[in-house]
């Protein structure tokens, strides 16, 4: 399987795999799939406030202002993915996989 088999053909698809769970904060790692391009993603989860960051990198001549666009949902996604778990003192999930139109 190729990067473009797992592209949308339309909307934006989140991927996003736990690499790291520390005593005071969790890792993710993935990408946000375009149509176009892959979009890398790093997103870090402070423990135990639940505060979400998340970084997209621009590539392949994506604006800069499309990739804070993306960082600003995927942070969202996150949160909602991970708020029930992170009050409840639960383990994280190991993948978030959410579709955006």
């Amino acid at each position: 399987m190729n990067a473009s088999d797992r592209r949308p053909s339309n909307g934006v698809r989140y991927v996003l795999d736990r690499i790291a769970v520390d005593a005071d904060h969790a890792s993710y790692q993935g990408f946000a799939h375009l149509p176009a391009a892959d979009v890398p993603l790093m997103a870090r989860i402070d423990l135990p406030s639940g505060t979400v960051h998340v970084h997209a990198t621009a590539v392949n001549g994506l604006a800069e202002s499309r990739a804070v666009e993306l960082s600003k949902t995927a942070t969202a996604l996150v949160r909602a993915a991970t708020k029930a778990e992170i009050a409840a003192g639960q383990e994280l999930p190991r993948k978030i996989v959410r579709w955006r139109a």
